[in-house]
């Protein structure tokens, strides 16, 4: 006898068919990933609804990186991507900077024509664009409206409360996508927000203007006292910069760090950063937000819902970017939602199918990634042994520029993480 199926959470009485919208796919969350499946769902003739709980125009809290697979990736969709693209700051390099002030510099190399090593565009930008990309390709997209709960389960559809505030509205859907962040509504709605704390990640990042010597290169400084972590300086104009901290959950827990005291601290001590600072203006309070790091989210499907982007975990564990992984887990749940609609079934089993499809791709280039973060985190390892073998990674780059491009390549994701864990860098890391 087959077991029961699991239900839904089930809040109040169900309601009557007049007062409900109802749409084939309702996704939670307006940011990249909740758009790119909105745009994806609507070329194919899937009705489609977004709930976005921000006005237009919200500033995300960001680092305001696009990498070179989210360009790529932007580039494939077909949606005037380049004029987008030439908003923002081309960046070049990387620079890696220890505590004594000296400096590494990767430029990395692209074949001519093809794809930027990353840019730099403000977040409130690039979801602005992909809101209307999505509205533009049929999805109905509705502003200042909270998910609230799941009502009720009926004829293999459930129906879902959302509010504004003012009025709440009731949508019968036969999917959701829970795109709506690390601290996700509908995931915890849903029975499904089940997160490992201890690999999530904490970051801070504030705008100062007039920071001197800014260069067409994102800036990376390693914390040593805080590993894994790092502080950044991402230039988004010749005079105006993101500057943040990113740090491993577990390791603030650990050592009692609250990093919107921490920022402030580094850029008036660091012994290079703070010279270039001395005149730069805060040009907006520091601001901090959680990031659910890949491997921290546990389960990622449940019966008529799936997680995507941050609420899934799809972030980048070694460089902190969110917004590939979110578009690729979309493109993902797509797939397997098209699946689902042409059977009908939308339960439990047959939509793990989607976890699994997740870990097939992310696990060798997201997982490695996880895997040597833990390592410096690990209590057995130690601070000073993990600083050892970063001062190592440091000095290989300084002496060597094809480690060092090697090195911006692992950590942008350009080239595949397991290279690094294989004997031959590994002994070039430690006896050089």
């Amino acid at each position: 006898m087959a077991a029961p199926e699991k239900r839904l959470p089930s809040g109040r009485a169900g309601p009557s068919a007049e007062c409900v919208s109802t749409s084939d796919v309702l996704i939670v969350g307006g940011g990249p990933a909740g758009c790119v499946a909105g745009i994806l769902l609507a070329r194919e003739g899937i009705r489609t609804t977004i709930l976005e709980k921000a006005p237009p125009g919200y500033h995300k809290i960001c680092g305001d990186l696009l990498g070179t697979r989210s360009l790529q990736f932007l580039e494939g969709l077909n949606i005037d991507w380049p004029s987008k693209q030439a908003e923002g700051l081309l960046i070049e390099g990387i620079q890696v900077h220890d505590e004594k002030g000296l400096k590494s510099v990767a430029y990395l190399e692209r074949e001519p024509g093809r794809d930027p090593v990353g840019i730099t565009l403000r977040r409130d930008l690039l979801d602005g664009f992909l809101q209307r990309k999505a509205m533009e390709a049929g999805c109905e997209l509705l502003y200042g409206m909270r998910f609230q709960e799941f009502v009720d389960r009926e004829d293999n559809a459930v129906v879902c409360r959302a509010s504004t505030g003012a009025e709440d509205r009731l949508f019968r859907t036969r999917l959701v996508f829970a795109a709506d962040g690390a601290w996700s509504t509908t995931a915890r709605a849903a029975g499904l927000f089940d997160r490992d704390s201890e690999v999530m990640l904490l970051a801070v990042r504030a705008y100062y203007r007039g920071i001197e010597g800014l260069r067409n290169t994102i800036e990376l400084y390693p914390l040593s006292g805080l590993q894994p972590g790092y502080a950044w300086v991402i230039p988004l104009t010749t005079d105006l910069a993101n500057v943040g901290l990113g740090v491993r959950a577990d390791v603030c827990s650990r050592d009692r760090v609250r990093l919107q005291a921490e920022l402030p601290r580094f850029v008036s001590e660091h012994s290079g950063l703070s010279k270039r600072m001395k005149n730069a203006k805060l040009e907006a309070p520091v601001q901090g937000w959680p990031l659910a790091a890949y491997g921290s989210v546990r389960r990622l499907s449940g019966p008529h819902v799936l997680l995507l982007g941050d609420a899934g975990g799809f972030i980048d564990p070694l460089s902190g970017e969110g917004v590939f992984g979110a578009m690729q887990s979309a493109w993902i749940a797509v797939d397997v939602a098209r699946d689902a609609m042409r059977k009908g079934v939308f339960t439990e089993g047959y939509l793990s199918g989607y976890d699994d499809r997740c870990s097939r791709y992310f696990d060798s280039d997201f997982g490695s990634a996880a895997f040597l973060t833990g390592l410096l985190a690990h209590p057995a390892l130690g601070k000073r042994i993990a600083m050892w073998g970063l001062k190592q990674v440091e000095k290989n780059c300084l002496m060597d520029p094809n480690y060092a491009r090697m090195i911006a390549g692992f950590f942008t994701g350009m080239y595949p993480r397991r290279r690094f864990l294989k004997l031959k860098w590994l002994a070039r890391t430690i006896f050089t």
